[in-house]
């Protein structure tokens, strides 16, 4: 009889061993994959925050147009304490200060440009661990810092 309780606690024991086994393996399978979701879910909602921000940006310049002529290149510069405008390279105060709503959040730093030509420029607007810029060719790239 006490021979088949050893037996028994080391079966117990191996089947047990057995299941923690399975699961480490499993969560070694299923980590990685689920930390590249999550970094390419931040990516994207950074991708998403700077187009927001660029066509806030844009709005602005348009709203503020139709007040004054307004001077380009215009371009807003964004920190930790919000946003400053540039017309022409000179920095702006507007007498009729607008609010940049922004659906979504407001970048940390970076700027936002719209050139002579109509083109918009995207330098380091940084979102959370993101920085995203906007190529030659006008495309978007938002990698970790």
């Amino acid at each position: 009889m006490k021979e088949e309780n050893e037996r028994n606690s080391t079966i117990r024991i191996v089947e047990y061993s057995a299941i923690v086994v399975f699961f480490l393996i499993v969560l070694i399978i299923l980590v990685p994959s689920v930390s590249k979701i999550v970094y390419n879910m931040a990516k994207d909602s950074a991708t998403t925050s700077t187009k927001g921000t660029i066509d806030t940006v844009k709005s602005f310049y348009v709203d503020m147009n139709l007040l004054n002529e307004v001077g380009l290149p215009f371009k807003v510069v964004f920190d930790k304490d919000g946003y400053t405008f540039y017309e022409n390279g000179k920095k702006v105060n507007y007498e009729r200060q607008l609010n940049i709503k922004n659906q979504g959040k407001l970048p940390k730093a970076g700027s936002v440009t719209i050139n002579v030509d109509g083109t918009v420029s995207v330098k380091d607007l940084t979102f959370g661990n993101f920085k995203c810029n906007q190529t030659n060719d006008q495309n978007l790239v938002c990698d970790n810092k």
